[in-house]
Formats: structure tokens, sequence, C-alpha cells
């Protein structure tokens, strides 16, 4: 066993770059070194001349989808005036001007430092222009004191600015933001109060589509490369001219090839996260207004559609997403509020919650919707070759309510900083899975990268009325010595939830397997297993195996949302020995 722990010697860190790159498309090695040697060199943007103005009307210029999720730290106008920013349930004082814009690469809280930068607080400050509470002149007084120290602090000359500021992502966000503030800007005159800001905003906006044109991210792909898209979509119906056009043209090109290559046949998103099907979502349908070629609107909207009928299965009854891979609640719209914008660019969804059990075959999902249990079994690859990135080691791991409580959760996501929080949110130890060794299934490591893969083999669904069985084994742990192989079925009646563990192979090794179970649920031990309560409901969970079986219930992080983490407890199982090895847990409603 400690010998499993060793195998990453004097040349591990080269074997698994190795085993994580195999993976990897030629071109996105060659876009990510070009772009590493590019960060030396000046920016040169050079295109004609750029227009004096934007195109603002309605009809030529649609509003595209925008975000209405309720805030649990909402900007408000006092918070602005003192430079202190809520983003990502996290407040920061950072002002007021001169702002600290947190520019360079950023250790801790890189995610926020990003979201700063996508400048969505900018439309919302706009919102309160011509609103009763706040003189909308001081509105754009202070709005154009922040623009003013972006655009001066910010320009992509500037020490640090490439690193978040002008990432690509970044670009893309802070156009659609730009374009949505300009027209509720432009409709009261601020243009014409603000002449010299008003030439400086139109001048870095065209910049900043240039420089994106230059930078799309084919080295990430994936939903990455959906919002650049996005990001010249809103830039070429900005303004009226020959390379915005072109741009258009582009991103238009981008969105239909990505719809194709990233909405699997089942309606599924290939980086297999609820979360992330959302965000592609809200980027599709945004597409779909965006575009001026209706053989491409009809494309996306048909994506829309295949996107939506997953959202509608692949939510708890609380209305929310289950936290597979990387996930958190509040960070895109919830499943029914998706649901409502398809509908609003002319796409019919049945947004009722459906019943019953179905196998989302291509992204590798059990759903089952019975009349007390919601179970989510996670039997898919970890995520797609060219960007696994939001890939948790998590195979064979499950999500479930229970009479419309949540009950058994993923430890969902912190943030996207190099520590151990992360470390943790991707390892199979944090998931409703087994562990073996204290090896993860999938090897995840850094930030985002993966190297060896699990893979699933021999999936097989049953379902009638109530019940529903799935089944699937993996073989994330054949590096190890016996060739270890976890197999696991998981089955629901009316009133229980049966998961049954077989760990498969030879030799010697340690098993730990658990479930996270939600924050508000009490749990007490019992001479079986563990008693669960909450609101009422008393579930009896039971255990059985080998002799030799050790359990014990820990204390263990839940992070529902972006930089919160909650407390709550976690039953653990554990067994040194031999294998084979099988290990039964029932959760059982009492009456």
């Amino acid at each position: 066993m400690k010998e499993n722990r060793r195998r990453i010697g004097r040349f591990g860190g080269l074997a698994r770059t190795l085993r994580t790159i195999r993976y990897l498309r030629p071109s996105q090695v060659g876009w990510r070194l070009r772009y590493a040697l590019e960060r030396r060199r000046p920016v040169l943007l050079t295109d004609g001349e750029m227009p004096t103005s934007a195109r603002v009307e309605p009809a030529v210029l649609p509003g595209g989808h925008v975000i209405e999720r309720e805030a649990e730290l909402p900007h408000t106008f006092e918070d602005l005036q003192r430079g202190s920013f809520s983003l990502l349930n996290q407040r920061k004082l950072l002002g007021p001007p001169p702002v600290e814009w947190l520019l360079g690469a950023q250790t801790r809280d890189r995610l926020w430092a990003i979201t700063l930068h996508y400048h969505e607080w900018v439309y919302r400050l706009t919102e309160l222009v011509g609103g009763q509470q706040v003189e909308s002149r001081e509105v754009e007084q202070l709005l154009a004191r922040y623009l003013d120290d972006w655009l001066v602090r910010c320009d992509v000359d500037q020490p640090g600015a490439r690193a978040l500021a002008w990432n690509a992502f970044a670009i893309a966000t802070r156009l659609g933001w730009w374009t949505r503030a300009y027209r509720r800007l432009h409709a009261v005159g601020w243009h014409e109060r603000y002449p010299e800001l008003h030439r400086r905003f139109l001048e870095s906006y065209w910049k900043q589509a240039a420089y994106l044109e230059q930078h799309l991210e084919w080295d990430l792909r994936a939903n990455h490369l959906l919002r650049d898209a996005i990001g010249l979509l809103w830039a070429g119906r900005f303004f009226d001219h020959p390379t915005a056009r072109r741009w258009l043209d582009l991103g238009t090109r981008l969105a239909v090839e990505q719809a194709q290559e990233q909405v699997l046949a089942d309606g599924g998103h290939f980086e297999r996260s609820p979360m992330y099907h959302i965000h592609v979502l809200e980027d599709l349908v945004t597409a779909a207004s965006l575009v001026t070629d209706e053989g491409a609107a009809r494309r996306l909207r048909d994506a829309c559609g295949k996107m939506a009928e997953f959202v509608a299965w692949v939510r708890h009854p609380d209305g929310e997403i289950p936290l597979l891979n990387d996930a958190a609640m509040g960070a895109v719209s919830s499943p029914s509020e998706a649901l409502a914008m398809v509908g609003a660019v002319g796409v019919e969804v049945d947004q009722a919650p459906r019943r019953g059990s179905r196998h989302f075959g291509e992204t590798g999902l059990v759903v089952h919707h019975g009349p007390r249990w919601s179970v989510f079994f996670d039997v898919g690859p970890v995520g797609p070759n060219v960007q696994p990135g939001h890939a948790h080691a998590d195979t064979l791991t499950l999500c479930a309510s229970v009479d419309g409580q949540r009950l058994l959760v993923d430890p969902g996501t912190h943030s996207y900083d190099l520590d151990e929080t992360r470390r943790y949110d991707r390892s199979t130890r944090a998931h409703n899975t087994v562990c073996i060794d204290g090896v993860d299934s999938s090897e995840v490591w850094h930030i985002f990268r993966v190297g060896r893969r699990a893979r699933v083999y021999d999936v097989r669904v049953t379902g009638e009325g109530d019940r529903v069985i799935a089944s699937a084994w993996h073989d994330g742990y054949r590096h190890l010595s016996g060739r270890p192989r976890h197999e696991r079925i998981v089955e629901t009646t009316l009133d229980a939830l049966s998961i049954r563990d077989h760990v498969s192979g030879g030799g010697r090794h340690e098993l730990t397997g658990g479930l996270l179970v939600a924050p508000r649920w009490s749990v007490s031990e019992t001479e079986q297993g563990w008693l669960l309560v909450h609101d009422g409901l008393r579930v009896r969970v039971a255990l059985e195996g080998p002799s030799g079986l050790r359990r014990e219930v820990v204390v263990a992080p839940y992070h529902p949302r972006y930089g919160v983490s909650v407390n709550t407890r976690r039953l653990v199982w554990s067994f040194a020995g031999p294998l084979p090895v099988s290990v039964s847990t029932r959760l059982e409603v009492e009456p």
C-alpha cells in the first residue's frame, strides 16, 4: 500500500504531465505555446480606422439574455461609492478610485479577481439610472469615475493587465455587459455629458474585440471558446464596420461549430457539469438572439432545445442542480430560469418536473425521480479529452433527495485556487464513492488538470414504476497492484435506496467509502449504521460488509456556492485487507 502511494517518484511529475497532454489535440499544445511566447511581446492591434459611434437601436442590437438571479451579496450604490465590490459571495474593499484592480497573476481568489473584470457590476450600476432611490447624475458620475480609472489603469499595455483583465474569456464576457450598459446609458444621453469618456470607451471596446479575435482560446476550447464566440457576436452587432461584420461572421461560425461539438446527442454538455451545462445554454440562447443568419439561429435553437430537456431532468426537487464535477449554486441561472430563458427565444419546453427514470447514455448520467427518491448516478467519463479541467475524481458517485429534501450531496466547488480546498473538492475521498489506497480514481492535479482517467464499462439500467436498478464498473485503479476494479449497483424502491459496492482484484488494499450528508440533517449512530433526521423525516442507514469493516462520522466541508464553506457530516466506512470486498449501504425511510 505504501508502495502505491510512492508511485510518483523522481520522474513522476514528467510522467504525469505526459499522461495529461497525451489526450489533447496537437493544435491545443501549439496554441498554448504560441500564447505563452506572445506574452513577452508588446501588443500590436491595427485594423484600419475604428468607427466613432455604435449601433444601439433595439432592432439592430438585441439585448441578449441578462442573468437576473438573486445575489446573496448585492451591490448597492453605497457599496460602490466606498469601493466595496461584492462578487461570488465575498466582499472586498478595492477603492474608491484609484481602484486596486488585482492585476497580474493572482495566487488567491483568482476566480473572484477575474469576475471583477467581467464588469457585470457596471451593468448593475446602470440599472440605477432613472431609479427612485439614487439621483441619476450621482450614478453617472460614480460610473464615470470607475470607467475612467479602469480604462487608464487596466489598458492592455499596463503591467499585469493581460493576466486576467485582458484574458480572452474576461473580454468576451465584459463586451456583453458593456453593450447592455451602453444601451441604457446612451438612452439617457450620457455620451453627450461625457464626450471624452465616451470616445475612450468606444476605443477600448474596439481594441478589446480586436484583441479577442487574435486570442481565441483554441488551447482551452470547451465553454471558453464558446464564450469567445459570444464576445465576437456582441462586437459584431455593436459597430457598423467591415471589421465588425467579420467578427459577426466568425462568431456565428464558432458558435454553431461549438454547439455541434459540445452538445451531446442526449442533450448533455460534454464537460459533464450541470452548472456549466446551464452556463453554455445561457451562451447559446444569447448567440441565437445575436446571429443574423437564420440557418445558424435555427441550429442554435435546436441545440438549446436539447439542452433544456436535460435541464428539466437534472434538478433536485428543491429546483436546483446536483453539484457534479465543478458546480456551484447561484453562479448561473437556476434550472427554472434556464427553461424560461429558452422559451423566450421561441423554443417550446415543458417546464414541469420530470417523473420516472432516464439514462443519459452519452453524458453518462442515470436520473430517477420517484414518488419519494430523486437520485443522480454518475456513470460517465470525467469530461471530454480536449478539456477535462472541470472534472472531479468522482466516478460512480451519486446524489439524492428524499421527500423533496436534499440528502446526499457532492462537496461542490469553493474556488479555483491552487490550494488544499481545490484539492479536496476534486478528490475521490470527498465524493460519495469508493477510494482505494488513498488514490484518486482519476488523476486530478494542479487546478484544472487531469492525467490518468477512469473509464466506465457495462452500464446497465432497468426501471419500472418506483424501482430502478443501475450498475456499472470503472477501471480507475487498474494501475495499482492487483488491478482493483470498483463495481457499483444502485437500486431504489418506494422507501429505500440501496448501494452495493464490490471491489475485485488481488492483493491487500485500504478501501474507504462514504456519504456526504446535506447540512440540515442530524446524524446519530445506531447498532447497524446511522440515523438521519430532518424536519420530521427519519432515514436509517444500514451498513453490511466483511469482518473488520469500520465506520465513523467525520466533519467534512461542503461548498454549495463559490466562496462558501459549510461544515457537515460524512458517513465513512473503511476496510483494510485482501480483495475481493463487498459493502452494502441501505438508506430506508422510517414510516
